[in-house]
């Protein structure tokens, strides 16, 4: 009768941080990857888990039990991406050697995900929980936030909806506090409401900022752009092109709206049924610049997957358009006849988006269009001990 000692990764901190590839079979390669997470990040309690699942094998191996540890990885995509790939390296796992039994050995984080995946497949013993003790010193609130603005996990769960409900929040009370002003033509703001609006408002943004690592991207397109200007490539002048029609767009809807609106929601209204048509100009400009980019360097396959985002983007234009105009109708700006049109354009823009989205499969069933496949589990990527059982 032999055991496996399971300890699963479902997160791929050993991925992500260690470089490493499961499943990882057999106590010297465990321990060596354990050993490498911890050194790595010594909070990490994945490492822990991982530790404390080789010294509970050691105590069967004491105990004169047959048995034998391993190591899953899933994936940084927790859920349905990660889920998958434990259940792939379960298989693998399991069809190498003939276990009886499983004893699940976590930090107990997410045993409700984890534990169906294994149950599925094989009896599980029991299961162990490793908590690891906590120094009282830095158990502080400054150490949980640090901690958690740099953990992904945490992020996308809470601080990205966090910060975009206090970016909401103080954008919403700024157009109140702007609109107020208007109709008053008076500059005087509460004290209290503007500054509540401020702090929101660059809390949020600090949130989201954390949240997206929109710094990380602006640098990436500034270093992108510097690239296309020193090869003086095509598509370096298509975001020249895309940026100026956004500038020219701006003016031009504000002189628009200020000539047309009737009041200052009408006037917001306008201005971004205005400015939609700008912002599909510049979309164009851009996608048409790699268009020619992709025709030069004879990459059939990009031209059609950019031919399909115009198609669908104009779609998106058309009912952007639409709807915006058919909201100024509902709120009586403008006459039914007008409305008639709105709705014209939302129709075309669903029978565009139709269009474009058959446009796509029939390319894609013909082998034009190459979706990009997730990277297979195979044998050869996972990480497989040499070493033999200890019993």
């Amino acid at each position: 009768m032999t055991t496996l000692v399971l300890n699963i990764d479902r997160d791929n901190d050993y991925g992500e941080k260690a470089g490493l590839e499961g499943p990882i079979v057999g106590y010297e390669a465990c321990y060596a990857a354990a050993l490498k997470l911890i050194t790595i990040d010594p909070e990490d309690s994945d490492a822990n888990a991982l530790f404390g699942a080789i010294r509970h094998y050691e105590e069967l191996l004491r105990q004169g039990q047959s048995a034998q540890i391993a190591l899953v990885t899933g994936d940084m995509d927790v859920g349905q991406v990660s889920d998958e790939r434990i259940g792939n390296q379960l298989d693998l796992l399991l069809s190498n050697n003939d276990y009886d039994d499983v004893i699940l050995v976590t930090d107990g984080a997410e045993d409700d995900y984890i534990v169906p995946l294994i149950i599925s497949r094989k009896r599980i013993r029991y299961v162990k929980h490793i908590i690891v003790r906590h120094n009282q010193n830095i158990e502080s609130m400054y150490y949980y936030i640090v901690k958690a603005l740099k953990d992904k996990k945490l992020i996308n769960k809470f601080i990205i909806p966090l910060g975009l409900v206090f970016l909401t929040y103080g954008i919403v009370s700024l157009g109140f506090i702007i609109y107020g002003a208007v109709v008053s033509r008076s500059l005087t703001v509460d004290p209290s409401l503007g500054a509540v609006t401020f702090v929101t408002i660059v809390l949020g943004a600090y949130l989201v900022e954390r949240g997206f690592e929109l710094g990380k991207i602006f640098v990436g397109v500034l270093k992108s752009l510097r690239e296309y200007a020193q090869e003086t490539r095509v598509i370096f002048l298509s975001y020249v092109i895309a940026a100026s029609l956004i500038f020219v767009g701006i003016a031009s809807s504000y002189v628009i709206t200020r000539s047309t609106m009737k009041n200052p929601v009408d006037g917001v209204l306008i201005f971004l049924s205005m400015f939609t048509w700008w912002i599909y100009g510049a979309f164009f400009a851009r996608e048409g610049g790699s268009a020619v980019e992709m025709y030069i360097n004879n990459n059939r396959t990009g031209i059609f997957r950019t031919l399909y985002g115009l198609m669908f983007s104009l779609s998106v234009a058309f009912i952007v358009y639409g709807m915006i105009n058919y909201i100024r109708y509902i709120l009586t700006f403008i006459p039914f006849s007008s409305a008639i049109i709105s709705i014209f354009f939302l129709v075309l823009g669903l029978i565009i988006a139709m269009l474009s989205s058959m446009v796509h499969r029939y390319f894609t069933d013909r082998g034009e269009i190459t979706e990009l496949a997730p990277a297979s589990n195979s044998a050869s990527g996972s990480t497989m001990s040499n070493s033999p059982e200890h019993k």
